[in-house]
C-alpha cells in the first residue's frame, strides 16, 4: 500500500514517525524517560529512512541518559498562570469571523511532531476548512523543550535537518492546551512561546492552560490535565509505584482552577449544554488505563448533568456510549489523539466502557516497514442548540457524523447523522483485530 495524502507531496522533509510509535508501548511508552530516548534518537537519526532499533545501540546510551537526568529535575514552570492578576476573567464569546449564527471549531488531539501526517492534518485545518477556532488538546513531542516547540508547533526553522511545522491559526481565536510532553521539560517553553502564539480573540493573548468559550447556548470547557500528569521523576513511571499519591501522576486540576470555575465560569448557576475538553482521558476501554480524579473535582459543577468530554492522550479515534464511570460526571466519552503521532492499533475491552465506534484501521504506512492507524481530527459546528461532530482522517475522508441537541436545562439529545463506515465497529457486533 502506498501512503496517502490529499494534500500531495510537499517539497519538504518530515520526520519519521517510526520512532515515535515507541510513546505506545504499554506502560513505559508514555514516560518522561522514553521521551527522552525518542528526542535523542530522533536527533542522531540521519534521515527520515533509519532502522528502527538503530538508535538504541550501545553508543548511543550516554546521550540518552544525560539528556533524562539533565531533563527529569527541571521542576514545573512558577507560578501557575491563571485569571487572578488582569482584567480577564477566561471566559471568551464564540464568534463567527464571518458574522453569522454558526462558529467552526477545529480540534485535535497530540499534533506536535512535525511528521508528514501533522503537515496534512494542519494543512487541512488551515487552508479548507479556515475554522472561526482551533483548539489543540496538548502533546509537543517529545519532551516539549524549546527547539520542539519552535519546530514542531511554532514552525520556526532552527537550522536542522526537517521542515518545520506550524500549528494552524483560527480566523478568530487559537487555542492550546497542556500535555504531559510539555511537562516533560517543565513547561516553560509551553506557558511562555505557546500561549504568546495563541489568540483568544481580539488580539490578546491566551493567558492560561484553561479557559471556557461560550455560546449564548453552549458552553466549551478546557481544563488543565497536563500541570500534574508527570509525578516523581524515575519512580513516578513505575505502573506499581506510580498509584502511590505522592509519587505518581493523577493529573489533579489546580486549586486556581476549581475556584476560577467557582467563581468565574459558575456551570451550576448558570447551566448550559457543556463540552468539556482535556489532554488526559476520564476512562478507557483500551489499556492505557484512567484518570478518574479530575472527573471527581468536576462532579460539584455537573452533578446531575450529562456532558460531551473530548480528550486525547490515547492516539486512537475513539466514540463511547453513555457513560458514568464510578458514579461520578456521566458523559459521552470521545478520544481525538491521533493528530500527529502513531495511531496505536488495538481492540477495545468489550463493554468496558462500551465503544460505539472505533477506527480500526492498522494500514497506515509510517516508515521502516511498518504500519499504524490513520490520523485524522474533529470538526465541531455550533449552531442555536444543535453541535456537530464531524470526524476526518489526514486524506479528509469524512468517518463519522453525529449531533447534540442541547436545551436551557443543559440537556443533551444525541443522534449520528451518517451510516457506520465499515472501518467502524457498532455496538453489538463482535469487535475484531485489525
Amino acid at each position: 500500500m502506498t501512503e496517502k495524502s490529499n494534500i500531495g507531496a510537499p517539497p519538504h522533509k518530515f520526520k519519521t514517525a517510526a520512532i515515535a510509535r515507541r510513546s505506545n508501548i504499554p506502560f513505559l511508552g508514555r514516560t518522561r524517560f522514553m521521551a527522552n530516548l525518542q528526542q535523542k534518537a530522533t536527533q542522531l537519526a540521519p534521515s527520515t529512512n533509519f532502522p528502527l532499533l538503530s538508535a538504541f545501540t550501545p553508543w548511543n546510551l550516554w546521550p540518552w541518559v544525560w539528556s533524562y537526568v539533565k531533563d527529569m529535575f527541571h521542576g514545573k514552570y512558577k507560578p501557575y498562570p491563571t485569571y487572578a492578576s488582569d482584567g480577564q476573567d477566561g471566559v471568551y464569546p464564540l464568534t463567527a469571523a464571518d458574522g453569522g449564527n454558526t462558529v467552526r471549531i477545529s480540534i485535535v488531539g497530540d499534533w506536535g511532531t512535525g511528521t508528514r501526517e501533522a503537515y496534512d492534518v494542519g494543512q487541512l485545518v488551515q487552508n479548507k476548512y479556515a475554522p472561526d477556532y482551533t483548539i489543540h488538546l496538548g502533546d509537543v513531542y517529545y519532551v516539549g523543550d524549546d527547539p520542539e516547540v519552535q519546530e514542531n508547533f511554532l514552525g520556526n526553522s532552527i537550522g536542522g535537518q526537517y521542515t518545520p511545522v506550524s500549528w494552524p491559526t483560527g480566523k478568530v481565536g487559537t487555542f492550546a492546551m497542556l500535555g504531559n510532553h510539555e511537562m516533560y521539560g517543565g513547561g516553560k517553553p509551553y506557558f511562555t512561546e505557546v500561549l504568546s502564539y495563541c489568540k483568544v480573540g481580539g488580539g490578546q493573548a491566551q493567558k492560561a492552560s484553561f479557559f471556557c468559550l461560550e455560546t449564548p447556548q453552549w458552553r466549551i470547557l478546557a481544563i488543565d490535565t497536563g500541570y500534574n500528569s508527570v509525578g516523581t521523576p524515575i519512580l513516578g513511571s513505575i505502573p506499581i509505584i506510580k498509584k502511590i499519591p505522592f509519587l505518581g501522576a493523577n493529573c489533579k486540576l489546580e486549586d486556581d482552577l476549581i475556584e476560577w470555575l467557582r467563581t468565574n465560569v459558575q456551570p451550576q448557576q448558570k447551566m448550559k449544554p457543556t463540552v468539556v475538553l482535556s489532554h488526559h482521558q476520564y476512562f478507557s476501554a483500551f489499556d492505557d488505563g484512567d484518570f478518574p480524579i479530575p472527573a471527581k473535582q468536576l462532579n460539584e459543577f455537573f452533578p446531575d448533568q450529562e456532558v460531551v468530554w473530548i480528550w486525547g492522550h490515547e492516539h486512537r479515534l475513539a466514540v463511547y456510549q453513555l457513560s458514568q464511570p464510578g458514579s461520578q460526571i456521566k458523559c459521552y466519552g470521545r478520544c481525538v489523539g491521533h493528530g500527529g503521532m502513531p495511531v496505536e492499533c488495538a481492540t477495545p475491552k468489550a463493554h468496558n466502557p462500551p465503544v460505539t465506534f472505533y477506527d480500526c484501521r492498522c494500514d497506515h504506512p509510517i516508515g521502516d516497514g511498518q504500519c499504524a492507524g490513520w490520523n485524522g481530527f474533529v470538526n465541531l459546528t455550533l449552531n442555536g442548540y444543535t453541535l456537530t461532530l464531524d470526524y476526518r482522517d489526514f486524506t479528509d475522508h469524512q468517518l463519522f457524523v453525529e449531533s447534540f441537541v442541547g436545551d436551557s436545562d443543559g440537556g443533551l439529545q444525541y443522534s449520528f447523522q451518517t451510516d457506520p463506515a465499515p472501518i467502524l465497529v457498532p455496538p453489538g457486533i463482535a469487535l475484531k483485530k485489525c
